[in-house]
């Protein structure tokens, strides 16, 4: 029998010392420090994530660059100059259409493997420690790819309104009136150029060469933005699911809280009960004292 106890209290022992391990090394993956199995694990991981962020950073540097040439467009005055300039933003965009494509290869490959983590044990399963790094570190990724996708988005812009009010004002100056918006259209629709701008001469050229850059970069982005649509909807859902892991984390540890609270003020109660029947009882029993002492006199 005392061998039997001995055994049982000696299993509750270890389980609770594991226990305890494994606590520990959930909050040592929390706080930055990693044993040599999730470190292992984590390692390829990173190694892609490094890559993504050397991607966007390439990317970014090549945004900062449009924006420069896009800015020099606007002070130069001469066919041949814009000529480089567009061809130089062509020549970024190109990259930046490259590299967008393998950045969207690459995010979702870091999703399936995400994923797939999760089956190799128990200790990477949905919510684990190792788990929750790798999500919330893919997550900081979406995020700063949204800022790129909006960068983007208002160069479009801004090239487009820019270009527009190059054209009012040229109209503006030739013919001493503003212009609709029907006549903007029009203008950029052709070669941004209407009958009252003299063909055949430099400011002809000029506008024709910045139009034609002008449509040739637009065309660019537009590609560029459905690459971005492509990874927004990536964006949008693992953003949702973060939400969800995130929010199903926050209740189950209001749960365990709860639960907690719940068992401490149990004992609590239990503990009162037992202090009341032992009142209880040790009062009766000096009254019996009392009374057997008074018939025995």
């Amino acid at each position: 029998m005392n061998d039997l106890m001995t055994k049982s209290f000696l299993s509750y022992v270890e389980l609770k010392k594991q226990g305890q391990l494994d606590l520990e090394e959930d909050r040592d993956i929390e706080i930055g420090r990693l044993n040599r199995t999730d470190e292992a694990n984590l390692s390829q991981f990173f190694q892609e994530v490094e890559a993504i962020k050397n991607d966007m950073e390439e990317i970014t540097n090549l945004l900062i660059d449009l924006r420069a040439l896009d800015d020099e467009t606007k002070s130069a005055y001469s066919a041949k100059i814009l000529r480089g300039l567009r061809d130089r933003m062509d020549s970024d965009m190109v990259d930046v259409l490259r590299k967008a494509q393998v950045l969207k290869a690459r995010l979702e490959a870091l999703d399936k493997s995400n994923i797939s983590n999760r089956r190799i044990s128990v200790r990477y399963v949905e919510g684990s420690a190792v788990d929750r790094t790798r999500i919330l570190t893919t997550n900081g990724l979406r995020a700063k790819l949204k800022d790129i996708m909006n960068g983007f988005q208002n160069l479009r812009e801004k090239i487009r309104l820019d270009y527009k009010e190059s054209l009012k004002r040229k109209y503006y100056n030739a013919t001493g009136e503003y212009p609709s918006e029907e006549v903007v259209e029009k203008m950029i629709s052709g070669n941004g150029s209407v009958e009252i701008f003299q063909p055949k001469t430099e400011a002809h050229l000029e506008n024709k060469e910045r139009h034609e850059g002008v449509m040739d970069i637009q065309k660019s982005l537009n590609k560029l933005h459905q690459v971005f649509l492509d990874m927004a909807v990536m964006v949008e859902a693992q953003g949702k699911q973060i939400s969800d892991i995130e929010h199903n984390v926050a209740n189950a540890g209001s749960f365990i809280s709860g639960g907690t609270n719940s068992l401490f003020y149990a004992k609590q109660s239990k503990e009162g009960k037992k202090w009341i029947c032992w009142m209880w009882a040790v009062g009766f029993i000096i009254i019996l004292v009392c009374l057997v002492a008074m018939f025995t006199n």
